[in-house]
């Protein structure tokens, strides 16, 4: 049960963390400072403790990984909205793309997650054959 709910929590922060940082920096990494990783951060927590917390009362939308990257991409732009000022465009313009990405991040990040296991586990299963 514990397990479960880190998970819940770390996977939306690690998507939205590298999404808040590349949007920050307009897509070039080598201008990021501290301050920058910092906020990306913040922003990453929050995104996590909000999926966490939406968790809790409708866990049967986390089956739907359409649902769960859009969860996360709404969360992220939640929290991008609430840590820090936007640094380019209107005042949710950032926050907007940086929402978009995070959850571009997460389908990416579950198609591949995915093709890695199956790709694992049919190795697994022919190198069982073999002995």
């Amino acid at each position: 049960m514990l397990v479960q709910k880190i998970k819940i929590f770390l996977t939306p922060f690690c998507e939205a963390t590298p999404a808040c940082l590349l949007v920050m920096v307009q897509g070039n990494i080598w201008l990021a400072t501290m301050d920058h990783l910092h906020k990306a951060l913040e922003t990453g927590f929050v995104t996590g403790v909000g999926v966490l917390i939406l968790s809790l009362f409708t866990y049967r939308w986390f089956g739907n990984k359409y649902v769960v990257s859009g969860i996360t991409g709404g969360m992220c732009f939640i929290a991008d909205l609430l840590i820090h000022p936007t640094h380019f465009g209107s005042y949710t313009t950032e926050a907007i793309v940086t929402g978009a990405v995070a959850a571009i991040i997460s389908l990416v990040a579950n198609f591949v997650g995915k093709k890695l296991f199956l790709h694992a586990k049919a190795k697994l299963t022919k190198s069982q054959i073999k002995d």
